[in-house]
């Protein structure tokens, strides 16, 4: 009886397609057999490792960043080849210069893999560029070993691709919404913990955490923008004002760190004296921003019914006259230059802000003249 339980929770898991990484799971392995029955039946090549490891790494978690991968893996072979060829041309059979432009082309495969992972496409081109360099001073076929690393390179893109939009596809758009979601969210924790930390209700590692969850979700969202360009271009959807949108989450996030690090390094008598303004500023431009960001549209249906709502628009202006007022008109504002200096960097918040919800109301604009 335990091991009938055991089997049967065993296979409901593995196939619960409800579950991504199951579903890429299934997805790799179906990948592996037809790359392996391919080679095995047509190609019969030498490298049969290529078009599977290809089809893996094109391989992602939706179509737009399968597609994305596909094109910057491809490109990145065939200009590797290229230049590699081209070299070895110029200088035929040195095997000198080869290794050295294998050592250096691994060197910068290895940094830019490492310390620019946006750029794959230069990653592939330096390892194929040392990688035919070598094997043209070598063995003197570099022509005939390049085209069958481009064949097997485009072969293996094309099964991943294929294989990402026809088996249980997960499509960037359809969790764009929960990604921006959480760039709002962890951006409204980062202010409330801050607003926290300065009332001494929590510590400093918390912040921490906060500060870095809110940052990878900033970054999650604009790599997502991108995966939704590949998947459906810049057509009929604002991606240009999502992603404006997000870059003014990271402008508040940075504006945020910026006064809560000058209260950290101050020493606790300037921070005493200071504390007390900060912290009702810090609420005062929190309400403001939660207001405005409650307006971001995640459809054209919430657009359409958030642009005919007067007393949003009312509430917004009511509580932005109110930040601005106990900005300039708070008793302590000049009392000394650390109290300037957090009005100044507050005054900044409250403009970054009203920046972002400038950005609101352009994709509010869109969906409603996308709508006539």
């Amino acid at each position: 009886m335990f091991l009938t339980d055991v089997f049967k929770n065993f296979f409901s898991f593995i196939f619960n397609f409800k579950i991504s990484e199951i579903r890429q799971a299934w997805r790799a392995s179906i990948v592996c057999i037809v790359c392996l029955f391919v080679n095995q039946q047509w190609l019969k090549g030498e490298f049969p490792g290529w078009v599977l490891v290809t089809a893996i790494v094109c391989l992602q978690s939706n179509f737009g960043a399968t597609l994305k991968r596909a094109k910057q893996r491809v490109l990145g072979t065939v200009l590797g080849c290229a230049l590699a060829f081209l070299l070895t041309f110029l200088f035929p059979d040195n095997v000198t210069i080869s290794v050295i432009l294998l050592l250096i082309s691994l060197l910068l495969a290895i940094y830019n893999s490492v310390y620019n992972n946006n750029s794959y496409t230069y990653t592939v081109f330096f390892f194929t560029f040392g990688l035919i360099a070598l094997i043209s001073a070598l063995f003197h076929n570099g022509a005939e070993f390049a085209i069958l690393r481009i064949e097997d390179v485009a072969l293996g893109a094309l099964i991943g691709t294929l294989a990402s939009f026809l088996l249980w596809p997960d499509f960037a758009k359809k969790t764009f919404k929960d990604d921006l979601l959480h760039v709002v969210s962890e951006l409204e924790n980062l202010f409330q913990y801050i607003i926290n930390w300065s009332a001494g209700e929590i510590k400093e590692e918390k912040v921490y955490i906060q500060k870095v969850l809110s940052a990878t979700n900033n970054q999650n969202a604009r790599i997502k923008i991108s995966e939704i360009y590949h998947e459906l271009g810049k057509k009929n959807y604002p991606l240009k004002e999502y992603e404006d949108f997000i870059l003014s989450q990271e402008r508040i996030h940075y504006t945020l760190l910026t006064i809560y690090n000058s209260l950290r390094i101050n020493s606790y008598e300037k921070r005493k004296e200071s504390l007390p303004f900060v912290y009702e500023q810090l609420n005062s431009i929190q309400n403001y921003f939660r207001i405005c960001v409650a307006r971001l549209p995640l459809s054209k249906e919430k657009a359409i019914e958030l642009i005919n709502s007067v007393d949003e628009f009312n509430l917004i202006e009511n509580l932005e006259r109110e930040a601005i007022k106990n900005l300039y008109d708070h008793h302590g504002k000049t009392a000394s230059f650390d109290m300037i200096k957090y009005r100044s960097l507050l005054i900044r918040l409250l403009q970054e802000v009203k920046s972002m919800n400038a950005e609101i109301n352009k994709i509010l604009d869109y969906y409603v003249q996308s709508r006539v």
